[in-house]
């Protein structure tokens, strides 16, 4: 589609419809990103006969090339098969792992499936993820006033005072059972001998529930009128909602065609919450119900990646009953 040149990437996401003796429409799609988190040049994967890792030098890429893999296996192996199946369509994302953008621009008047079978998930096979969190990034400007910081310090306004006294007051962590707040980067100032005029600060709020995240907004520029007045100086308050959250009907079609094909593989159906984002939080708020697969790739983005065989036969055999059930 054309998401590659809204994003001003070199190739955009990849829609495949796969035909089938079967009169059925595409009731659903199978996705994977193709982006990794850090550049898969030089990666030396290794394979014993547990499962496939790293060699503690690179990342191993498995989110999501797994899931890649997966998806281009079963292809081939029900063209190999020659047996009726349902059709189905595969979607391969671009710029996951950088902010959503192939879920974000996906043409879907190009799709026809309005279920998608995401296999991106770290959860153990049998999870699947029915909820995930929406999130609000903030950018706050604390505005002081500069002065010498050695002949004249009562003359300027410290805006890294007001700063750790933001810090000091507004809760952050894990705030509630829905809720988490976090406070990422922190800059600004201008020299030692300067009372720090400008000190800029960036930061999340993430939750399962709009609108929590509306009211610790407000929270938040309560806490920065307080301080502001305090000290006598100002504030600059931004916020944009990074990403959209999500919670899914157990009793949906597509979740239960996905609990008889788990059955049918010896698995017991886990729904999860899942705290992180993924093209499922996208997509969901597209008019696709996107469900989170957990594939068994372990500490993703990290040198100690790894995805156990058993994992990947597991979800092999469940791809298969998807498309066959």
């Amino acid at each position: 589609d054309n998401s590659g040149r809204i994003v001003d990437g070199t190739t955009g996401n990849i829609i495949a419809k796969i035909t089938s003796s079967s009169s059925e429409k595409y009731r659903f799609a199978f996705t994977a990103h193709v982006d990794t988190v850090k550049s898969t040049r030089g990666i030396k994967p290794q394979i014993n006969h547990e499962k496939i890792f790293t060699d503690k030098t690179t990342i191993l890429g498995a989110d999501n090339r797994a899931g890649i893999a997966h998806i281009l296996f079963m292809i081939e192996f029900l063209k190999q098969q020659n047996k009726p199946h349902l059709p189905f369509e595969a979607i391969f994302t671009i710029g996951e792992e950088t902010g959503l953008y192939g879920s974000t621009h996906l043409d879907t008047d190009l799709v026809d499936s309005r279920t998608a079978y995401i296999l991106d998930s770290s959860a153990c096979p049998g999870s699947y993820v029915y909820m995930a969190p929406g999130a609000l990034d903030f950018k706050i400007k604390l505005i002081g006033k500069s002065s010498h910081a050695a002949v004249d310090p009562a003359g300027g306004i410290n805006a890294m005072i007001m700063a750790s006294d933001l810090l000091r007051q507004f809760k952050v962590g894990k705030i509630d059972e829905f809720t988490t707040i976090n406070f990422g980067t922190i800059c600004g100032g201008e020299a030692n001998n300067v009372v720090p005029p400008e000190i800029d600060l960036t930061g999340e709020i993430r939750s399962f529930k709009k609108d929590l995240i509306e009211s610790h907004f407000v929270r938040l520029e309560q806490t920065l009128q307080s301080i502001s007045t305090k000290f006598e100086g100002n504030y600059v308050l931004n916020g944009d909602h990074a990403f959209p959250g999500f919670m899914l009907d157990r009793k949906l079609e597509a979740i239960e065609h996905l609990d008889h094909a788990m059955e049918n593989v010896n698995l017991k159906p886990n729904p999860i919450p899942y705290y992180g984002r993924s093209d499922a939080n996208i997509l969901n708020n597209r008019g696709i119900v996107a469900i989170d697969l957990g594939i068994g790739a372990k500490n993703p983005h990290s040198p100690d990646e790894y995805i156990l065989l058993e994992d990947m036969k597991t979800i092999a055999d469940l791809c298969h009953q998807l498309v066959h059930v």
